[in-house]
């Protein structure tokens, strides 16, 4: 199925990339991440493009098929003054994704992420929102209550919004240089070649390695669930 999506948030650091790396895009069959940031080199195949180059952007997005756009905070106010310039062009995507935070700062910048996208026109059928990193030892509603008593979020009128719970994994991943893919993607039977070595090295390598897979399978199932809740498809 064609799609357009547009991860974003004038806040950073709230997650927009892990979003778009390991639940959106695997989960889209043939989907293409597209950054729209300030171009740099981060040894990633993904096609990056700055919000000045409009024209450019809406070429990347329609030759997908199914297009994730990451829109880096430093990028946002240029990528909606753009979307002003060129008239219509909300009709190009069929999902905005707004991840959310627990964080006063962060969930002030996505209010304003929200006003903006309803102030440019867009369906507010069309907009979606991700509570991300949220704190399972705390309620749910403490953390967020900037954003569930906001009118303006209220008026969304959805009531079941994805939640993706704070993990330590991806430190562990970047530690082990290691991606959530190919740590689920691992099938060894760690229980019988523990219980085979004798190498205190190889031990060592293999528990870590089960643990992470041990907490890839549960993040990964958390994921499943926050896609299923996005309704996409």
């Amino acid at each position: 199925m064609p799609l357009k999506i547009a991860v974003l948030n004038n806040s950073g650091n709230v997650g927009k990339s892990t979003i778009c790396n390991v639940m959106l895009q695997p989960r889209l069959p043939e989907s293409r991440v597209i950054r729209i940031e300030t171009i740099n080199s981060d040894g990633t195949s993904d096609s990056k493009v700055s919000a000045n180059d409009f024209i450019e952007v809406c070429r990347l997005i329609n030759y997908s098929s199914c297009a994730i756009v990451d829109i880096g905070s430093s990028n946002i106010e240029t990528f909606f003054k753009k979307m002003i310039a060129f008239k219509g062009i909300q009709e190009d995507f069929d999902y905005f994704i707004i991840p959310i935070t627990p964080q006063n700062k962060q969930q002030l910048d996505s209010l304003v992420t929200l006003e903006t996208l309803l102030d440019l026109d867009v369906d507010p059928a069309r907009i979606r929102v991700i509570f991300n990193m949220v704190d399972l030892d705390k309620p749910f509603e403490r953390q967020f209550n900037n954003i569930l008593e906001n009118k303006t979020f209220k008026s969304l009128k959805i009531k079941d919004h994805p939640i993706i719970n704070n993990t330590e994994l991806f430190i562990h991943l970047h530690e082990n240089e290691k991606t959530l893919a190919t740590v689920l993607a691992d099938n060894r039977d760690f229980r019988t070649l523990l219980r085979q070595s004798s190498d205190l090295r190889e031990i060592d390598k293999l528990s870590t390695d089960r643990a992470l897979k041990r907490l890839a399978t549960g993040v990964n199932e958390d994921l499943d669930n926050a896609f299923k809740k996005l309704n996409l498809m």
